[in-house]
Formats: structure tokens, sequence, C-alpha cells
């Protein structure tokens, strides 16, 4: 692919620049109290404990709020997303909301954050929030968002200015299995973007190695030495296969393919003699006596 065709496949995102998020209609404590009907086994918030940590959130000391936040992300309570995304609508500075996205993602990740539209809208608005901190947190939150409606907007982010919410939409990417991203991640790739390099890893088809080796004297060599290296640690792929891959990683300088080799061979158990393995061992004894 020509240099000017991936850059502008990676440039046509730019980040969107809201203004000020949309005022909040407030919730009652009786709807805190209805919302935590979770699945047996779930963790449980008293109403009264939602609502003290409702008021931190909202009051005037910062450190209460970030403390009121990382609470109700730690909480493992399906009702503590409500108070959170309450904040989302209202608005705040961007500490507490770093704080309030971090506990929504926390949330999401032990699979309890609703996919329903406020909480899509609220993570899809702060996705383009004029603060890359904050743009990052909002992916990762909707990363987790089981919902095909959350794919079109991590999809753009892949677009994002910002090298870290870049990563981050991929990564978000890569988890949701999307195949679809795998040519706007290598189109970064092709520019020199690392933080794509281990998602795109995970996406890649057999057929997407040699693409990435041939990158080889474009971009770094620590970058095609990750990817490659991240492929090779897939569980789905061929010993054969993967053995080819790390003889490419062999023939890279730098410390990046070092690392690469180490890391893949720290990644096989102990007692698994593949011989893939072995062959590592073999190209990092190489390397080590011609340095």
């Amino acid at each position: 692919m020509a240099a000017g065709g991936v850059a502008r496949a990676a440039s046509s995102e730019t980040p969107s620049q809201p203004g000020d998020v949309p005022h909040a209609a407030h919730r009652s404590k009786s709807k805190a109290a209805k919302a935590d009907k979770a699945a047996p086994g779930t963790p449980v918030l008293a109403p009264d404990r939602i609502e003290a940590l409702r008021l931190a959130l909202v009051g005037p000391d910062d450190t209460a709020a970030i403390d009121a936040a990382a609470s109700l992300g730690a909480s493992g309570a399906q009702a503590a997303a409500e108070p959170l995304c309450e904040v989302l609508a209202a608005g705040a500075a961007p500490a507490r909301l770093q704080a309030v996205l971090d506990a929504l993602g926390k949330l999401g990740a032990a699979h309890l954050l609703r996919a329903d539209q406020t909480t899509l809208d609220a993570l899809e608005l702060y996705s383009g929030h004029r603060s890359p901190d904050v743009r990052r947190r909002a992916i990762k939150a909707l990363g987790t968002v089981n919902d095909p409606r959350a794919t079109p907007v991590l999809l753009e982010r892949l677009g994002d200015a910002a090298s870290d919410v870049r990563a981050a939409a991929a990564e978000a990417l890569a988890g949701r299995h999307e195949v679809k991203a795998t040519g706007r991640m290598f189109a970064l790739l092709a520019m020199g973007d690392a933080g794509v390099a281990g998602p795109l890893a995970g996406l890649a088809t057999p057929d997407m190695v040699p693409r990435i080796a041939e990158l080889n004297g474009t971009i770094e060599d620590g970058i095609i030495a990750d990817a490659l290296g991240e492929y090779a640690k897939r569980s789905d792929v061929p010993d054969k296969l993967r053995i080819d891959v790390l003889r490419t990683i062999g023939g890279l300088s730098g410390a990046g393919a070092t690392t690469a080799l180490v890391d893949y061979i720290a990644s096989v158990p102990a007692k698994d003699d593949r011989a893939s393995k072995k062959e590592a061992q073999k190209l990092l004894d190489q390397r080590g006596a011609s340095q």
C-alpha cells in the first residue's frame, strides 16, 4: 500500500470536539433501589449506601467524589452504574470524569454495565471529549459494553489524533473480535503506530503475517517484532507457522526482536516442549553469540 494511501486511510477520521455535555435529569433514591435487582450471587449495594455515594459524586469535595467513584466501580453491584452515568449526563471536571469512566470500565469488565441507549450515548459523547485522557477512558468503558452499537464508535476512534486513544480503541476492537477493524489497524501499523501492534496481532489472519513482515525497513523493527511476537503467542496458530514467524523476528535487528523472542519463550508453559519454543531459544542463542 502506498504511504499516501495509508496516511489518508488513517487520518480520515479525526476526533470530534464536543462542548460540555448536556444537563442531567436527576434520578430518585427509589429508582436506585429498584435498579439493583442483580442476578443471584452478584453483590448488592444498599439503597442508602448508593445514595451516600451519589451525593459524594456530585458534592464539592473532589477527593471524596473520586473515592466514591472508585467505591462504586469496585462494588461489583449492577446498580452502581446508575449514579456514575448521572455524572456523565450532568458533566463534571476532567478529574471526576476520569474517575467515573474508570469505574464504569471496571463494572463493564465484570459484565455489569447495561447496554441501554442512555449509557451508550453518554460513552459515545465522551469518546469525543476535548481531553484525550477522558476519550481514552470512555473508549475503554465502551469497549466492555456487549452491544454492536458500540462498534462504529470504536472504529471511528481508530482515527483519533491521540495515539493512546487509538490504542485503546484497537484493544477494545480486538477484545470484541471485530475483524472488520484489521484493515484500519494495518494502515496504522504501516505508519509506525506501535499502539495497534498487539491488537492487530490478535485479529490478523495468516495471510496478513507476510504483509506485516514486509514492513521491515519502513517502520521500526521493534513494532514489527511486537506484532509478530504477539501473533506467535496465539493458541490458534499452528506451531509450524509459529516457527516461521519466530524466524522472521530473529532476522530483525534491535532489542525489540530479542524481547519478543524472550516473551514468547516465557509464554509457553515450562513442561511444553513444542518445537517453536526450541526454535525461539536457538534464535536467542544465535543473537547472543553475534553480539
